[in-house]
């Protein structure tokens, strides 16, 4: 049923309208949404609306978002993982649990053991997070230069992301990380990166599904909240499980490396005793 969701995606792509593209590239990244999620909380995670949804969902040939899912339970043989369930009264916790299934599931999908080995093996790793994403690929360059050479965070200060991208190729592996109100640049940059034959990597939240769509590798990482503000504990997990992937993968070579970082901290007394 998966496939054939996707390929019925595939299918409708050129005449669907912007909004349902936004519903329908998050759908075809995690197909079991509409298993997991309600039309409401679809439309939510994609910044549509829930008719949109219904639209999407009517032209993939469906009655409604119920035969979808009895559909999906079907292929799927077992039942729901957890209630998708959006009330005033959820609490942080109960929606960071479903944000941080939801996003390591997603990574578990997208090949975890073969992820890790394509980073450990690229010539060179860039990095790229922009606006609020910034942080987070940050953290996962510090924790990749830990475990391998050559990972750099682009752009650098004072820079623009040309000079960065322009020797791109088939040798390189480009993580972007994007979250919600993505810098216009976002979809620009990943099929730049694609085009060049770089192993492009996105890590994003649903509504960056689209300008996600022609990297090699992509996961998704719910970033509700019932708060104001978006929460990035479940991106924040993926990236620390992406790096503990590398350094397993890297194997004796990882290892040294992180010995020998470590006794360059003890040599130029850079960082405090525990």
């Amino acid at each position: 049923m998966t496939i054939d969701l996707r390929s019925r995606i595939d299918a409708l792509w050129d005449d669907l309208t912007p909004a349902e593209r936004r519903v329908a590239a998050l759908v075809r990244t995690d197909p079991e949404l509409l298993l997991l999620r309600t039309s409401a909380e679809t439309a939510a995670e994609s910044g549509t609306s829930k008719a949109t949804v219904s639209r999407l969902v009517r032209a993939l040939g469906f009655r409604d978002a119920g035969e979808v899912r009895a559909s999906l339970l079907v292929a799927r043989g077992s039942g729901l993982p957890w209630a998708a369930t959006r009330s005033p009264d959820v609490d942080e916790r109960t929606v960071e649990g479903r944000n941080l299934d939801a996003a390591l599931t997603s990574l578990a999908r997208a090949d975890r053991p073969d992820l890790a080995r394509r980073i450990v093996a690229a010539r060179r790793v860039t990095v790229i997070g922009l606006r609020n994403a910034h942080p987070l690929a940050l953290q996962l360059r510090a924790q990749l230069a830990q475990v391998r050479a050559d990972v750099r965070l682009a752009p650098a200060a004072g820079q623009s992301l040309g000079e960065e991208l322009a020797d791109l190729d088939a040798e390189d592996v480009v993580v972007v990380v994007s979250i919600r109100r993505h810098a216009a640049v976002v979809g620009r940059v990943v099929a730049r990166c694609s085009e060049a034959g770089a192993d492009v990597v996105v890590l994003t939240d649903p509504t960056g599904a689209v300008l996600a769509a022609p990297a090699r590798t992509v996961v998704i990482c719910p970033v509700d909240s019932p708060s104001a503000f978006d929460s990035l504990a479940a991106p924040a997990a993926v990236v620390a499980a992406l790096a503990n992937d590398v350094y397993t993968a890297s194997g004796a070579a990882g290892r040294a490396r992180v010995a020998a970082i470590a006794d360059a901290y003890d040599a130029l007394d850079e960082v405090a005793a525990p």
